[in-house]
């Protein structure tokens, strides 16, 4: 990041931030997937789901190695892990 100047930085956490996908069609239930492995949650800081390894790097959903059964708990999993994760690391930009 440091090879590109600030206005360059400004304009990719923008594209960033405002990118949107379109979907064109959902497939049954049947289809649905989870991923399995990923981050071991062992290098994450539970209540702020930052880095142990790497500062002001934050993870949530999938990227981390937590799967579970059916019946949304997957789901649940990454909403809440990336709330935890999103207001930690605004938290971290204030303090």
């Amino acid at each position: 990041m440091h090879q590109i100047t600030s206005e360059q930085r400004h304009y990719l956490v923008k594209l960033l931030k405002n990118l949107e996908f379109n979907l064109l069609a959902l497939e049954d239930i049947t289809y649905a997937i989870v991923t399995s492995g990923g981050v071991d949650v062992k290098q994450i800081v539970p209540n702020t789901m930052k880095s142990k390894l790497i500062d002001n790097l934050y993870f949530a959903g999938e990227i981390i190695d937590v799967d579970g059964g059916c019946g949304g708990f997957n789901l649940q999993w990454a909403w809440a892990s990336g709330i935890v994760a999103g207001t930690s690391a605004t938290k971290s930009l204030i303090e």
